[in-house]
C-alpha cells in the first residue's frame, strides 16, 4: 500500500490532467457526455492514469482532427 500523501499527490496530478483533457475535448466538439468519460486514476503502486472512454466514430475524428500530429502523419 503507498503512503496517503503519495496517493493524493497522484490522484491531484491525475484529475487536474483529466480536467484539462476534458476541457481540450469539448473545443474540439466533442459533446460533454463524451467528454465526461475521461477519469483520473491512481494504480496500487501509486502511479497516475486518466482513463478515456470509448468515444463514437464521429468524435474520435473529431479528436484526430485537433491533433496536430495526427495531420503530420496522414501526410
Amino acid at each position: 500500500m503507498i503512503p496517503m500523501d503519495q496517493y493524493k499527490s497522484a490522484r491531484a496530478e491525475a484529475e487536474h490532467t483529466a480536467a484539462l483533457l476534458r476541457a481540450a475535448l469539448r473545443r474540439a466538439g466533442i459533446p460533454e457526455y463524451e467528454a465526461a468519460r475521461v477519469h483520473p486514476m491512481v494504480t496500487r503502486n501509486g502511479r497516475a492514469y486518466v482513463e478515456i472512454g470509448a468515444l463514437s466514430i464521429g468524435s474520435a475524428a473529431k479528436l484526430l482532427n485537433a491533433l496536430p500530429l495526427a495531420l503530420e502523419a496522414s501526410s
